[in-house]
């Protein structure tokens, strides 16, 4: 999933020159910073990720969705609204539940077996 996201999420960095793109790299990269830092704090990856996303992404996907219904773009920026939409959305429906769970305190880091520790 990760060969994925990041490259969705970044990818506004080459679109800069569009609205869209802006605020893709704005909101995409916000949630790579905090995750970065997350990732270091806890020694790998957790549920704790998943918060970012919500954060960050819900307003970027309100935001792309609002874009795709009610502005007029050239093809290439409606194509990169519409992929970082949809790869987002589906992340959002993982990250939801990751985040219930690590609320529920499966907070350990993720493929790390507890008793190795």
């Amino acid at each position: 999933m990760l060969l994925i996201l990041i490259p969705a999420n970044v990818s506004g960095l080459f679109f800069l020159e569009t609205t869209s793109g802006q605020w893709i790299a704005l909101l995409g990269s916000g949630a790579l910073a905090v995750n970065t830092v997350l990732v270091l704090i806890n020694g790998g990856f957790t549920r704790v990720l998943a918060l970012p996303h919500l954060l960050f992404w819900i307003p970027l996907e309100m935001v792309l969705l609002f874009r795709i219904l009610r502005v007029e773009m050239d093809f290439v920026e409606f194509s990169l609204t519409l992929a970082v939409l949809i790869v987002n959305a589906i992340s959002l429906i993982f990250d939801g539940l990751d985040a219930k769970r690590w609320y529920a305190g499966e907070k350990g880091i993720i493929g790390m077996d507890d008793n190795l520790f």
